[in-house]
């Protein structure tokens, strides 16, 4: 009688052994919910983020209308967007036939600045 017992007890699990894998089965349950939340509130600090750069370009851009620029104030804008974007990061730009005149107005501008 005692071999029956005692393959009885080899055949069933450990309660330790039983836990084990359960409380192991919880962390990893407790991991990915962790992961799936931070990278849910790193989306979400990124949206605000260009949430709030392109509030701010209207804005600016609300501020101008509001403003009633003038042309060569626009062109001014226009000059400096387009510094920004040869920053030297662009592989290959295309310059409108308008820029030359941009360049010149820049060129007069600074000459009065320098004059004044």
């Amino acid at each position: 009688m005692p071999k029956q017992e005692s393959a009885c007890c080899l055949t069933r699990p450990l309660p330790s052994v039983r836990g084990g894998a359960e409380a192991e089965k919880q962390a990893a349950i407790l991991r990915a919910e962790a992961k799936r939340e931070s990278m849910i509130r790193e989306a979400e600090g990124q949206a605000e983020a260009i949430k709030t750069v392109q509030q701010a370009s209207a804005d600016g851009i609300r501020m101008l209308n509001d403003a009633q620029a003038s042309k060569e104030v626009l062109q001014l804008k226009s000059l400096e967007a387009f510094s920004k974007a040869a920053d030297g990061k662009a592989t290959k730009i295309i310059i409108p036939s308008e820029i030359q005149g941009m360049a010149g107005l820049a060129k007069s501008f600074s000459e009065v600045i320098k004059d004044n």
